[in-house]
């Protein structure tokens, strides 16, 4: 049996996990540090797939790609908002965290819109 390529999100997860065992432990200044670079890179794939799904749809679809443009705006304010919630009550790891992963499970959402 052939293995399955290893997914985006499993590649960021074994990124951050690495980053976390590099730094010789977990406290919320390693936590911080290893979600801001994983999430830089994340926000680089996420964006570029949002402008090539928004530049397909915006030939194909006009109407949907105005619709694309709305949802993203609505999940932007989402994530912001859901995150210094995450912050004020989980606690300050999550200020880096959360935006992470929710910004890696909607890499995922647009990746699947765009076929990938």
């Amino acid at each position: 049996m052939q293995a399955l390529a290893a997914t985006p999100t499993d590649d960021y997860a074994t990124l951050y996990e690495n980053c976390l065992i590099n730094a010789g432990g977990i406290n919320n200044g390693t936590v911080e540090a290893c979600s801001s670079s994983v999430d830089a890179k994340v926000k680089q794939e996420m964006n570029a797939t949002y402008a090539r799904l928004h530049a397909r749809l915006k030939t194909q679809s006009p109407g949907d790609a105005d619709k694309l443009e709305d949802t993203q705006m609505a999940w932007l304010a989402y994530r912001n908002g859901q995150c210094s919630l995450a912050t004020i009550y989980v606690g300050s790891p999550m200020h880096g965290y959360c935006p992470m992963m929710l910004n890696i499970q909607r890499l995922e959402e647009l990746k699947e819109m765009a076929g990938q």
